[in-house]
């Protein structure tokens, strides 16, 4: 088999197994604080109102430090092995929600940073192993396509899993999953939150089994050389890299534009979802939820299938060009959201008004479908300038980038019970701006080096294959002979 089809197949296994991981934790990251938020409701003393805010950002502050200690699991382990353990603390964090309670579920949480770290690690050198200089674009944007489409399933599972809100007239209340609900807002039965959970959980354990089975033969000149047991180093040694990499003048300018990803992430994976089941006048739309992830998995494919496209005819497209598409589309659908949503939906039901436009199911639909375009670009062009910047600590800039995502991500988790959609609209774009001037510098240093390399590269394989002289003398006959 060709290498170039071998590390496609093997891009589309990786992205098939992303997808089955993230089908469950992507897809009930939309509604996990109105989920958790209706079982404090009827039992108090079982879970934080706010657990799942809260949740996320014990998840993440455990994957901020994991992610240090995260290259030296993988020289550990090597990558396929970091994949399958990765991805089952996603299944076990799913599981948990069969019993709601705060000791198995901010457990399992604090366990799923780990797994993140394992996870995106793995993930990256992976994909490294099976990827060449000419083939880590279009690699990378098809595993992102494919894994994102986690979106478009889980929002499937969501709506045949969701139950309908019945008919309530004034403020009576009827029984629904041994709870109440209230037309005033969506709440979630036990029920149903076990019925979701258990799915989500069993698409989970497909991906265990495929990231199990997944092929590590490396293809010829891959960006990264298959793990090699003589070669591993020690934990106190890969800390020293690690800490080299972290004050590396290239690493401390893609620190905004790693913040950045972790910033609008956070936003559209937790926040604005969050608002669509606590603003009073979408409350009786309750497939919303599955309508956004399904909208949002396929905005965030067809963007990876057009950067495939548009890397074979604009060289460097997953790069500068790939971030400004990206930043376009993210804050065009985040002026959006800003003036359609009402402020404090973010923490509670509301009735409030809001700055401009009525919260409407088309709107939400539209924003979503724009964050998942914007998603595809942000996150393809941040992986491909990892996989670039500095290829003698790929592992470690990997691991670095995750590091700044997810300490952005576990400081906003944890005052997002203090934050309002323009809070977020101001933070993220200041972020945007630094991203920008900063990722525009490391991306023109890194083409000049890659420039270099490949010139470098051209000059020592015509110096293989050049004629050279040499004379032999048969007789009083001379002749000149190649050596190849």
């Amino acid at each position: 088999m060709r290498d170039s089809l071998y590390g496609f197949l093997c891009a589309l296994m990786l992205g098939i197994g992303q997808m089955c991981m993230f089908t469950g934790y992507d897809t009930q990251s939309f509604i996990v604080e109105p989920v958790l938020h209706s079982v404090h409701d009827r039992q108090p003393g079982t879970i934080d109102a706010h657990a799942g805010y809260y949740g996320q950002a014990v998840c993440m502050i455990t994957y901020t430090f994991a992610n240090l200690a995260a290259p030296w699991a993988l020289g550990f382990l090597g990558s396929k092995l970091t994949l399958v353990l990765g991805s089952s603390f996603f299944t076990l964090y799913l599981l948990s929600f069969m019993f709601v309670h705060y000791v198995p579920y901010y457990l399992t949480a604090s366990l799923m940073g780990f797994g993140f770290a394992l996870y995106y690690t793995g993930n990256g050198l992976y994909l490294t192993e099976h990827s060449s200089r000419n083939t880590i674009e279009r690699n990378s944007a098809l595993t992102w396509a494919v894994g994102t489409s986690c979106m478009v399933v889980g929002g499937v599972v969501m709506l045949f899993t969701t139950q309908p809100l019945p008919e309530i007239t004034g403020n009576l209340t009827v029984s629904i999953n041994e709870t109440m609900a209230v037309r005033d807002f969506r709440e979630f039965g036990d029920s149903e939150i076990k019925l979701m959970y258990g799915a989500f959980a069993v698409v989970s354990f497909i991906s265990n089994l495929i990231f199990t089975f997944i092929p590590t033969r490396p293809v010829t000149n891959s960006l990264a050389e298959v793990n090699k047991r003589k070669e591993r180093i020690g934990f106190v040694e890969q800390m020293k890299k690690i800490g080299g990499a972290l004050a590396d003048c290239r690493m401390v300018q893609m620190a905004p534009v790693f913040c950045f990803v972790g910033t609008t992430t956070c936003f559209w994976i937790y926040v604005y979802p969050t608002t669509l089941t606590f603003t009073q006048k979408l409350s009786n739309y309750v497939y919303l939820p599955a309508y956004y992830s399904i909208v949002l998995g396929f905005g965030d494919m067809l963007m990876g299938f057009i950067i495939m496209a548009l890397s074979k005819r604009i060289p460097n497209f997953a790069q500068m060009p790939s971030l400004i598409v990206g930043t376009i589309i993210y804050m065009t659908a985040l002026v959006l959201a800003l003036l359609s949503t009402p402020a404090w939906s973010t923490t509670a039901p509301t009735d409030e008004p809001t700055l401009w436009l009525e919260p409407s199911f088309e709107m939400s639909l539209l924003i979503a479908f724009l964050f998942g375009l914007a998603d595809n670009c942000l996150n393809t062009s941040r992986t491909v300038l990892c996989a670039l910047c500095m290829p003698d600590q790929r592992a470690q800039v990997f691991s670095i980038s995750k590091f700044y995502q997810s300490l952005t991500s576990s400081v906003l988790m944890f005052i997002a019970p203090l934050m309002s959609v323009p809070m977020y609209f101001g933070l993220i774009s200041v972020n945007c701006v630094a991203a920008l001037v900063l990722y525009r510098r490391v991306a023109r240093k890194t083409r000049r080096v890659e420039r270099k390399i490949t010139i470098a590269t051209k000059a020592a394989t015509e110096a293989q294959v050049q004629p050279v002289p040499f004379r032999s003398v048969l007789g009083a006959a001379e002749k000149e002979e190649p050596i190849i």
